[in-house]
């Protein structure tokens, strides 16, 4: 395995321990469990189950964007089915807040939808295409069934930085966020319900630094941005939904100290091998998931004069 695909993995399943094998349940988005969050957005909670993203749906009179897909055409078929029970008439947008298998190789599921990417999101596929999602169907028979002749779907809409989307009642604005978890981070606002998808830029999770090309100093920067439109709910990509506050302010403060002490660990003279020691040793269970402070530390270590 590659050593870039390798830390890709590490952060986006984390460490887990070697005396204990464990079988997570299988990667399969539970539609039953689609609640309403506000007048015009609905969820479909990933019950934090690995590999299932949260799914959202905004609906408006002329027509409903979907965000994210879950792994997988099948997953995919699921959640489009919800989406034309929820917008039966409507057109149908679809938007996925990054391109990890888990979020987006379920696009070519849904018919007759019009997919909206960033173009960072289309470099990133360019660069990486179909890598993570042979490294996760290499992980269990299950998820080689998902992922079976999973492929990337082509963007029919692209945008630099912002596109603006009237659904009908409704208005909606997608954001390309930069080098955060991923190249293509995008972000979904529904400005008029206060409701932010904020992809996996803040979440209870830790940060996951899933790309060569993550930058802290970067995602500080985009938590600032978060925090500007004054969210009322936060519909993350992975875990429970939170209120505008706590997610955003746990990263930024996350993330602060990573910074702080990797700084002062480099000024010291210490390799980054030792930075990351010194800086988890500091963490101690305040950062359970070890690999990905260890990424975030590495990270930052790069940034740090």
């Amino acid at each position: 395995m590659r050593a870039s695909v390798r830390i890709i993995i590490l952060a986006l399943v984390g460490s887990s321990s070697p005396l204990v094998a464990q079988t997570p349940p299988a990667p399969v988005v539970q539609v039953e469990g689609l609640r309403q969050v506000s007048p015009h957005v609905h969820v479909i909670p990933d019950n934090s189950v690995p590999l299932v993203p949260n799914v959202g749906f905004i609906v408006g009179d002329r027509a409903a964007l979907v965000i994210d897909t879950g792994l997988g055409p099948r997953n995919g078929a699921a959640v489009y089915e919800v989406a034309k029970k929820l917008a039966p008439t409507q057109a149908l947008y679809l938007v996925t807040t990054h391109v990890h298998p888990e979020h987006d190789l379920g696009a070519q599921a849904f018919p007759d939808t019009t997919l909206i990417r960033s173009a960072d999101q289309v470099k990133e596929i360019a660069d990486t295409g179909l890598q993570l999602a042979k490294v996760f169907a290499n992980r269990s028979p299950i998820n080689a069934e998902l992922l079976k002749d999973a492929d990337f779907r082509k963007a029919d809409i692209t945008f630099e930085r912002e596109h603006d989307l009237d659904l009908g009642g409704v208005q909606v604005k997608l954001m390309a966020m930069g080098p955060n978890h991923t190249v293509g981070d995008t972000i979904v606002w529904v400005g008029s319900e206060r409701v932010l998808f904020a992809g996996d830029l803040a979440m209870r999770n830790q940060p996951a630094f899933a790309s060569p090309r993550s930058n802290l100093s970067h995602w500080l920067a985009s938590l600032d941005r978060l925090e500007a439109l004054k969210p009322a709910i936060i519909v993350p990509s992975h875990g429970p939904t939170g209120d505008g506050s706590g997610f955003i302010a746990g990263y930024r403060a996350y993330l602060t100290e990573v910074r702080d002490r990797t700084s002062a660990e480099k000024r010291a003279g210490r390799n980054v091998d030792q930075a990351v020691e010194a800086v988890s040793a500091a963490f101690d269970d305040r950062a359970r998931d070890k690999a990905r402070l260890s990424g975030a530390v590495k990270a930052a270590y790069g940034e740090a004069p």
